[in-house]
């Protein structure tokens, strides 16, 4: 196999972990790293004791130039498992086992190898090979489901073909080749934010009446949630979460400020706006306020119903529109009844924003408080793109890879 200069480009220097498990196909894991190694990749081989019965650890050591690690306990002055992890760009796992796959994707850190995956906040290649009844378990497919919606493991084969048992089928490692472009691809892929600063809102905002009630919606901010996991997951330099759902915590790897009011987010959002590259507004913002907000319960006996009067909310995509720069992304969320791109594409024009991402929140399945939802994206030149439904983690990254054509 010969890589092309952007190949090699994308490879030099990169710090990778090799992983490789217990199957008859840990053979081909030397002919990876010797690959990945002329590419002036920095590898770090793995073993799991099962890859022991198949393969030396001293092949890998003396391609990878990197003693391969065996133990769990291999420390060399820091914690190693966590250090080595934490500081990859990548982890390619080629073979993985069902045994590993499982284990990862139930939490289990036995090993070097899982505590590493575990620990780390790089993309994980997952590379499968192991009998075809194996591969077709509905245990073991729910497992590589489980990772694939995670939004930060990815799959690469296996292939049909002569296995080890004797049968033919699926279940075989696929080709060295093949899986060496997925990881370049991987590599590029998680790098698609460098060096750029992304703000993104959260959750419903909550307007006060008095000092006991309150007016918001059904907005759990379980996609805006998402969106800073992937654009923390394509290398963004800074990622800004400003989120109006307390009970959600903070966000991995992004700065998170917690909101009630829309003033608040405004507020807060106006506060990084400038040095913003890309602001996603995906927070369900109240459409109306009180008119006056009271700093006592009011009692229903002192005409409650007469003294709550509601006006209309101030509108900060508006606003921002109006400050963005030609560089900066701006990108509205539109929560609707059905499928409205009629809605959609009025808002975008009225708002003079770059894109605007329509869902339905009339089905049960998708939307407020659900872990899925179906979108159109619609762009201000009136270009739309439907995402069928999927998991939230899995429609950000839809969403990031058409804001990251309109950086481009």
């Amino acid at each position: 196999m010969e890589l092309n200069d952007n190949d090699r480009r994308i490879l030099k220097d990169k710090k990778i972990i090799l992983g490789v498990t217990g199957g008859i196909a840990a053979y081909k894991a030397a002919y990876i790293c010797s690959m990945l190694v002329k590419a002036k990749a920095r590898i770090f081989p793995v073993f799991t004791d099962n890859a022991l019965n198949f393969i030396s650890p001293v092949t890998l050591s003396a391609i990878s130039g990197n003693k391969a690690i065996t133990g769990m306990f291999e420390n060399q002055e820091k914690i190693y498992h966590v250090d080595l992890a934490q500081s990859s760009d990548a982890i390619l796992i080629a073979p993985a086992s069902a045994n590993t796959i499982s284990k990862i994707a139930c939490g289990i850190c036995d090993n070097f190898l899982t505590t590493a995956v575990a620990a780390s906040k790089c993309p994980v290649l997952i590379a499968p090979a192991m009998n075809e009844r194996m591969w077709s378990n509905p245990i073991i497919q729910e497992n590589i489901i489980k990772l694939r919606e995670l939004g930060n493991y990815f799959f690469c084969g296996p292939s049909e073909g002569y296995l080890a048992c004797g049968s033919a089928g699926m279940g075989r490692l696929e080709k060295e080749e093949k899986i060496i472009e997925n990881l370049i691809d991987l590599l590029n892929t998680s790098n698609d934010l460098n060096g750029k600063n992304v703000l993104i809102t959260a959750g419903g905002t909550k307007e006060s009446i008095d000092a006991v009630r309150y007016i918001s919606n059904y907005s759990s901010g379980k996609m805006g949630y998402a969106l800073a996991a992937e654009a923390k997951f394509r290398g963004a330099q800074k990622v800004i979460l400003i989120s109006a759902c307390q009970d959600m915590g903070k966000a991995y790897g992004a700065d998170t400020y917690f909101v009630n009011t829309t003033k608040e987010m405004k507020e807060k959002i106006l506060e990084f706006f400038d040095g913003m590259d890309v602001i996603i507004m995906a927070a369900a913002v109240s459409d109306i306020i009180p008119e006056k907000t009271y700093e006592y319960k009011l009692k229903k006996n002192q005409d409650l119903i007469s003294k709550i009067k509601f006006i209309e909310n101030e509108n900060i995509l508006k606003i921002l529109s109006g400050l963005k720069s030609k560089k900066q992304v701006l990108v509205g969320f539109a929560a609707e009844s059905g499928e409205n791109i009629e809605y959609g594409l009025e808002k975008i024009k009225r708002n003079k924003i770059d894109m605007i991402v329509v869902n339905d929140i009339s089905r049960n399945d998708i939307g407020f408080k659900s872990d899925y939802n179906e979108v159109v994206i619609i762009d201000y030149k009136g270009e739309i793109k439907k995402i069928a439904k999927e998991k939230k983690r899995i429609i950000a990254r839809e969403i990031i890879n058409e804001i990251i054509k309109k950086l481009d």
